[in-house]
């Protein structure tokens, strides 16, 4: 009973701001200056969507956020699961210091290197392209470590049968070790996605044109700040937000298989 109720509360601590948030997006203009402060709206007002899903620079924000978000995504998966089946079945020289090198890398703040990454995309001529805006993030020593992991406490069995068989690495990646570690696989995928389409301060610094904006910029550009419309503010919040909640809706069993069995190894 303890434990229901802690978990009613921290839902109700997570979930609140958001459906605040899609509270406000329908909001008239003055419901925004009643005392005491409004919860609900004193008449829904679908305005501020409608604003926000006409306007053509907003699915151009869009679109580049879920195109970058995919590629970086799908880089980190396939940079992780390699690095990481490498160190757990190769052999080759280095190996201990090589993952000693990559492990310390995983605890620099990305921040501290924002100046020599910035300087590294421009150099590379890849200023305002989608491949400079997912370049820092094509490889992700964490999520490398929480695959290597998963991999480690797989047996090794099925990975000796297969070479006996004569199968390559290729085969056995593709299909002995990624179905066993689907699970990890797919959360990682989960996570760079949401990361990636969150991120502001790498895509405000290595963009300059408007068009390649991703949308967490991209909303402080449309101008409803400076024109004072809170509810077409808040409703392009909303609607950011449906991707990556979307997916976490359809993928939480995953996520939580994976969380799971990430506690027994």
């Amino acid at each position: 009973m303890f434990k229901r109720i802690v978990a009613v509360v921290l839902a109700i601590l997570v979930l609140f701001p958001l459906c605040y948030a899609l509270s406000l997006s329908f909001f008239q203009r003055t419901d925004f200056y009643d005392t005491p402060a409004r919860f609900l709206p004193s008449s829904p007002d679908i305005s501020g969507y409608v604003k926000v899903l006409a306007m053509p620079e907003f699915a151009r924000y869009t679109f580049n956020s879920i195109v970058t978000a995919t590629l970086c995504a799908l880089s980190r998966v396939v940079t992780s699961f390699l690095a990481a089946y490498a160190f757990v079945f190769l052999s080759f020289k280095g190996k201990s210091t090589l993952l000693f090198i990559l492990s310390l890398s995983a605890f620099i703040p990305q921040d501290a290197l924002l100046f020599e990454n910035y300087m590294t995309v421009v150099k590379a001529g890849l200023g305002d392209t989608y491949l400079g805006i997912i370049a820092p993030g094509l490889f992700s020593a964490m999520q490398m470590l929480m695959l290597l992991t998963a991999m480690k406490a797989l047996s090794r069995d099925p990975y000796e049968a297969a070479l006996l068989d004569g199968a390559g690495d290729r085969q056995i990646m593709l299909h002995i070790i990624a179905p066993l570690v689907k699970s990890v696989i797919i959360t990682i995928l989960i996570q760079s996605f949401i990361g990636t389409y969150n991120a502001y301060l790498w895509p405000l610094v290595v963009t300059n044109k408007p068009q390649m904006r991703t949308i967490q910029i991209g909303i402080s550009l449309l101008g409803f700040a400076e024109s004072g419309d809170k509810s077409g503010l808040f409703a392009a919040l909303v609607v950011t937000l449906v991707p990556f909640i979307l997916i976490v809706i359809l993928a939480r069993k995953v996520m939580i298989k994976a969380l799971t069995e990430g506690l027994n190894y």
